[in-house]
């Protein structure tokens, strides 16, 4: 996968230094992780739900790089948050010094695309704590809809919704 400034790898048991690295991040773990810091081993289950989210449905998680410098920039794809909902949900994640400047709305978009290549990607979901108001931008901008709200670990959590335009009735 490629975007106007960004590139994508499939996250692989071989990235799990740098993968553990960015799930670690502070700001990262503010917004993706609860809080939470995660152990190796967990970093590492993570990677393989990812190829067997790969294997099954075509989407996972994508490491993405800078196209002009190749520095590791953050994650993004799709994860199953059993409890949140059953389907693939979107995330995209990167450290701070990142934000921005674009990047989030740039993964999001290369990930909604790559999922409407594969079968059962009509509708596109994801959580998002009410207090990131940065990712409630970005998804609002992409045309999610709020469909839901459930408690979160920091208050409330929204789940979002993208229709293909066929489901949309092309609105």
């Amino acid at each position: 996968m490629i975007s106007e400034r960004l590139t994508y790898r499939a996250v692989t048991q071989a990235d799990l230094d740098a993968f553990h690295e960015l799930v670690t991040d502070e700001h990262i773990r503010r917004y993706l992780m609860d809080g939470n810091i995660f152990s190796r081993e967990w970093a590492e289950e993570r990677i393989g739900h990812s190829e067997a989210l790969f294997r099954e449905r075509g989407v996972g998680v994508w490491l993405t790089h800078s196209k002009s410098t190749n520095e590791l920039l953050g994650f993004c794809g799709f994860v199953v948050i059993a409890d949140l909902h059953p389907e693939p949900e979107l995330v995209y994640a990167m450290p701070e010094r990142f934000t921005g400047q674009g990047y989030a709305t740039e993964m999001a978009r290369a990930c909604i695309a790559e999922a409407r290549t594969h079968p059962g990607f009509d509708d596109l979901f994801t959580g998002v704590d009410e207090v990131n108001t940065a990712s409630l931008h970005v998804l609002r901008k992409l045309g999610f809809e709020h469909v839901s709200t459930h408690p979160g670990h920091f208050g409330r959590t929204f789940m979002f919704r993208l229709g293909s335009e066929e489901s949309k009735g092309n609105s």
